[in-house]
């Protein structure tokens, strides 16, 4: 086993930190999965050898060795048990035996642990995990901190603040100047103990954002990241179910850069104390009104890097890493002073006088001495000041426009973008601007705050004569009053900011000098917010010839001024505009590359292009009415995009038309277009999904450089080329939905490059005979091939021999049904398969090698009539999803894989006996439980496992639903072993306490949901109706673990799909220094299309609820409540740790509750706790 914090190749592929290498005969399904599970459990990131490792890569020396079930001197010595082996094997391979012998002396020479000085092999993963942790925590430290300097102790003080092993929601604040590092602490932080909450959230710009799009959206966008769903509230309220799910996690939200107006964090802080205890709220600001305003009291103020380490951060940026000259000793220590700790300026001042001569470091210490007192923005301006007037334009551009924008939407609007990268690395250099991995333009906001002071500054009662207008009150200002001027540059405008505004035809005359024009809708979850704002009720006269970039949303007119000179004009966006054409005659456009009226429904006919020779992008989505396409548009040498999808108008393509250049072109959802395009030339990527095309013709061949082609829902669709065959860079060819296809094309050449091919939904009833040749096929997607078809034969060829040369990844293969004879043999050779799809293939067997499938993660088998299942499914080690619904002949059930996490087995009408669920729990506790965090809205089952799920993971299901043999011979034992299993239930859930410390389990409650109309008699507390109050014995909350609850429920007037139950529950501890009130609650649901009466049992882990050391009397009220049922009766019983529920009577008195010794400590010696522990009296 080795773990390492940087593997090259491996980090950027997959992220391991942990190698598992084993002997898969020997342990794979012991001791191995064990550790895997672990090690999933704690979110480690671990390398088994089911998954794919390139050759070449490397790993890092940080070896440990497992000695399990072998001496580790005997393997030193090659004694013992080895002894013999090797004495056999030395007298045919000599040479080879010499090197083992050398291996295994040096490996057992390399600390490591011995499986035969534990106890158990439980306390032996958890020490191997716990090892594995605190290396990965200690190299993680150590590579997050590597070039922040002095930040070493500020991320320890906030660690303290933060209480990470208290059990409250606690909110922490981090307060100082701009660029004094607030946003860098939060993050390296938030980077080290994410791994620890179920749900997580860093937004930043939390001020910038809120301007954006609103406090609102902003509060949306935080909860969607928490929960892992993309969810649009758009109101002040939060519905009941959301809160609910905030209300069972603990998370982790970071609120970056909160502006002084305390109603931003109004709306969030409504959000914040709805969390689980345990969870950390850290809010970053300038202003410490805000946290006094929220009632923050842990409270850390950043202040400037002491003298030492402002002097070492500067003199990494002056010289590089960290090389100091001597010459420029004191100078250096002189601008030191003047940045006052802070680490921007050291940066900013820093990277300016990189590589400069001494006489360019004194005049700008000469520049830094005219400022009287040290003042941030003042410090910043001087490495403004040095730029030359094109880096200042660029920088200006960015703090006002372009701030978070893509680079490539900045540089493919200048006349000359290879000067402007080149540009743009000049301000990187000078810590100016950054650029992030997914190359958006950042820059800090003091940065971007001083590049508008110059602008404001260039006139403060008149924007009218500022170079650039941001602000919607002043452009609202400018243009309603006709206030421009030639000062103006570029304007932007959030149209959703303003109340309609009527303009003068002459709005922009003055403006002779505007580069950049945008009226913008902002777009929440790429929905365009469609509302009319800007009116040109006597038309447009006059729009500069200076323009670069023009977008304009919902342009009222039907074409752009008649004198207006696009000479210049790089990009035109008019999106949901009501142009017919985009101008009249023809118009010198040599600059033009970018053309976008997406939306645009009035338009008839794409403009006269013949004047526009650099055009590479036109997109022209859903313009209904557009009818004709010019054949021009073939002589674009530069063209890379051309969008027609959802020309609803359009019938057919220009022929013969042959293009040069690399090309997409869409033409998907043309649904009038009947013909396959008669085009040549370099097209990589050709969209035709809906259309009415019948025909993919022989010409195909000519697009010897097509990489995709989609036909997705081409219903009239009737014959593909076997001409296909000649596209050797053909990586994707999507036929599904293709209802009249009846044939597929023979693959009768080597297409090794075809890794995908979908052909579902379908009138194909063979699959080609030519499987051979497709050397590269990953996915493949067959359905209904009949039984007369020579399938097993040539699907056969995809589990070749060869299995090195297999790399079949996903096989869809629903409905076909002539798969009988081949998958009642064997499916070896498969092996790489990670989705397997088989349902409704009338298989009456299930081959017994089927666990010889190791990467299996998704093995769907609906619909079909075997008996039973192997034995060997157990070893699919990867397996998550199995899906045995409607499979009416299946009998039983085997062991199942520890990692599944969702069984379907709904009407399967046989099934009589379950799977060992318990012992299965016994096993999987954390690593089930721990990903029960979220609530599944699919309540789909009869009898069932499960709880909620977070944004990692799937949710976990266990489902039954209508399986009537079960209901009828089953119900009563399930009944009658509900004790057992919800003590299993309680085993898990007291484990996952003590391995997450997570103050209590986040959970819903893992449930048992039968058919029922009563209680079972070892629930001690039981009333009618829907409440219910104990009292707890004194000191037997020393070893409470939580409640078995049961709930009866009314359901024969339900007409719905399925309802959810929940049980608020609350403590009132009296001792003789306090009293106390502690809340909690559970859910849980179930659907079904058939409902009687039903009782619901489940868990409800109570981890930590703070009960004092002293004698005291506790008083607990539950009530449980249903969303559309009424609950007739309910029961409760304590669940705690001590003495065995075998060796004690259920007693029908609370008070008779045996308590734990006084000495017994809640956390049993091993965390493998086993059911004999765990009692429900």
């Amino acid at each position: 086993m080795a773990s390492s914090s940087s593997t090259s190749s491996l980090d950027a592929q997959n992220n391991y930190e942990v190698f598992l290498s084993f002997r898969g005969e020997d342990t794979r399904n012991g001791f191995t999965s064990h550790l895997a599970a672990a090690l999933h459990r704690k979110q480690i990131q671990f390398f088994i050898d089911d998954e794919e490792l390139k050759k070449g890569d490397e790993i890092s020396p940080a070896l440990s060795n497992v000695f399990y079930q072998v001496d580790p001197s005997d393997v030193r010595k090659q004694s013992g048990s080895l002894e013999e082996t090797f004495l056999e094997h030395e007298k045919n391979f000599p040479d080879k035996v010499q090197k083992w012998r050398a291996a295994l002396t040096e490996a057992s020479n390399l600390s490591g642990y011995d499986s035969t000085e534990s106890r158990n092999e439980a306390e032996l993963v958890e020490e191997i995990v716990a090892d594995i942790s605190k290396k990965l925590e200690d190299m993680s430290d150590s590579t997050d901190l590597d070039g922040f300097i002095g930040i070493n102790s500020r991320i320890e003080e906030i660690k303290s603040l933060l209480c990470l092993e208290l059990h409250d929601v606690r909110i922490v604040g981090i307060w100082g100047m701009g660029g004094i590092g607030k946003t860098t602490i939060a993050s390296v932080v938030f980077h080290q103990i994410s791994r620890f909450f179920q749900g997580k959230c860093f937004m930043a710009n939390v001020r910038e954002e809120s301007n954006k799009m609103g406090v609102i959206r902003v509060r949306d966008e935080v909860i969607s990241q928490v929960l892992g769903e993309n969810l649009k509230v758009g109101t002040l309220t939060i519905p009941q179910n959301i809160k609910k799910g905030l209300q069972r996690m603990k998370v982790l939200i970071v609120l970056d850069d909160v502006h002084d107006e305390f109603t931003q964090l109004e709306s969030l802080a409504g959000v914040i104390d709805r969390f689980s205890p345990g969870s950390r709220i850290i809010i970053t600001t300038r202003d410490k009104r805000v946290l006094d305003k929220c009632g923050v009291k842990n409270i850390f103020e950043v202040k400037g890097l002491e003298h030492n380490k402002a002097f070492e951060l500067f003199c990494r940026k002056a010289f590089g890493q960290n090389n100091r000259s001597h010459d420029l000793y004191q100078l250096s220590q002189r601008v030191v002073c003047y940045a006052d700790g802070n680490p921007l300026a050291l940066e900013v001042l820093g990277s300016s006088l990189y590589q400069n001569s001494i006489q360019q470091w004194e005049d700008k210490l000469h520049n830094l001495n005219l400022i009287s007192e040290p003042n941030i923005y003042k410090v910043l301006k001087i490495s403004y000041d040095e730029l030359n007037s094109e880096e200042k334009e660029i920088f200006l551009d960015i703090a006002f426009f372009f701030k978070g924008e893509d680079v490539d939407l900045l540089t493919r609007i200048q006349d000359n973008p290879t000067s402007m990268c080149h540009r743009l690395k000049i301000l990187v250099g000078k810590s100016l601007i950054a650029i992030s991995d997914q190359k958006r333009l950042q820059m800090h906001d003091l940065l971007q705050e001083m590049g508008q002071t110059i602008v404001r500054q260039e006139s403060l009662k008149e924007p009218g004569k500022h170079s650039r207008l941001w602000d919607h009150n002043d452009v609202y200002h400018v243009l309603k009053k006709n206030k421009g001027t030639d000062k103006i540059e570029g304007i932007f405008l959030d149209l959703s900011k303003i109340n309609d505004i009527h303009l003068n035809p002459r709005a922009f005359a003055n403006m002779c000098n505007l580069r950049l024009l945008r009226f913008y809708m902002p777009e929440y979850n790429c929905v365009p917010i469609m509302s009319s704002k800007v009116h040109l009720d006597q038309g447009l006269e006059y729009l500069p010839e200076e323009l670069r970039y023009l977008h304009w949303h919902q342009y009222p007119l039907k074409t752009l001024p008649f004198d207006f000179e696009p000479e210049n004009l790089i990009e035109l966006n008019l999106p949901y505009s009501k142009v017919e054409q985009i101008w009249e005659g023809k118009k010198k456009t040599f600059k033009l590359k970018y053309i976008d009226l997406s939306y645009s429904r009035y338009l008839i006919r794409t403009p006269d292009l013949s004047k526009i020779p650099n055009l590479g992008r036109i997109v022209l989505l859903n313009c209904t009415n557009l009818a004709w396409v010019p054949s021009s548009i073939q002589n674009f040498n530069h063209l890379s995009m051309l969008c027609l999808e959802g020309c609803q108008s359009l019938r057919s393509f220009p022929s013969n038309l042959h293009f040069v250049c690399p090309v997409t072109i869409n033409l998907s959802y043309c649904v009038n277009l009947t013909e396959f395009p008669q085009i040549t030339g370099n097209i990589t990527n050709l969209h035709l999904r809906e259309t009415a095309i019948e025909e993919v013709p022989s010409s195909i061949h000519c697009l010897t450089n097509l990489k995709e082609l989609s036909l997705i829902n081409c219903t009239r669709l009737k014959r593909v080329s076997t001409s296909i065959c000649k596209l050797k860079s053909l990586l994707e060819l999507y036929l599904r939905g293709c209802l009249t296809l009846e044939s597929c094309p023979d693959i009768l050449e080597k297409m090794e490059h075809l890794n995908h091919i979908a052909l579902e939904r379908t009138e194909i009833t063979e699959p080609p005979f030519s499987f051979e040749n497709l050397e590269g096929l990953e996915t493949l997607g067959f359905e209904g091939f009949s039984e007369q078809g020579n399938s097993p034969v040539n699907i056969g060829k995809l589990s070749s021999s060869d299995a090195d040369s297999n790399e079949l990844k996903q096989l869809w293969l629903r409905g076909t049904k002539c798969l009988v004879s081949y998958f009642a043999s064997s499916l070896s050779g498969l092996s790489p398969l990670a989705s397997l799809d088989i349902s409704d293939c009338a298989l009456t067997t299930i081959p017994q090698d089927i666990g010889c499938l190791s990467s299996l993660k998704y093995f769907f088998l609906r619909g079909n009539k075997f008996e039973d299942l192997p034995a060997s499914i157990k070893q699919l080690s990867q397996l998550i999803i199995l899906d045995l619904s409607r499979c009416n002949m299946l009998q039983s059930l085997p062991d199942l894989p520890l990692r599944l996490k969702w069984l379907d087995a709904t009407d399967c009408k046989r099934l009589q006996s379950l799977p060992q669920i318990a012992s299965c729990l016994e096993e999987l506790d954390s690593s089930v439980l721990e990903k029960l965090s979220k609530h599944s809205h699919e309540y789909k089952n009869y009898f069932w496992l499960n709880s909620w799920w977070d944004k990692d993971s799937s949710s976990i299901e266990f489902m039954f639903s209508n399986c009537l043999k079960l209901n009828k011979n089953a119900n009563n034992k399930n009944l009658a072993d509900s004790q057992v299993r919800i003590q299993h239930m309680a085993i898990a859930s007291l484990r996952l306490f003590y391995e997450l410390k997570v103050g209590r389990c986040k959970l819903g409650g893992p449930s048992l949901i039968l058919p029922r109309s009563e209680i079972p008699e070892w629930f001690i507390n039981q009333s009618s109706g829907s409440e219910i109050t104990l009292q707890l014995p004194q000191h037997c909350c020393q070893n409470l673990i939580g409640f078995a609850l049961c709930a009866i429920l009314e359901t024969s007037a339900w007409t719905g799909d399925g309802f959810h139950v929940g049980c608020e529950y609350s403590f009132e501890m009296n001792t003789l220094s306090e009293r106390k009130h502690v809340g909690r609650c559970c859910y849980f649901g179930c659907y079904s299309n058939k409902l009687s009466d039903q009782v619901m049992l489940g868990i409800s882990p109570l981890g930590n609820v703070g009960f004092s050391d002293d004698n005291h009397h506790t008083t607990v009220s539950f009530k449980f409540s249903s969303d559309s049922q009424l609950v007739v009766r309910c029961g409760v019983c304590p669940v705690a740790t001590g003495t065995p529920a075998s060796e004690s009577e259920p007693s029908s008195d609370e008070d008779e509750l045996e308590p734990s010794s006084d000495d017994e400590e809640l956390e049993p010696t091993t965390k493998r706790i086993c059911r004999d522990q765990i009692h429900t009296p």
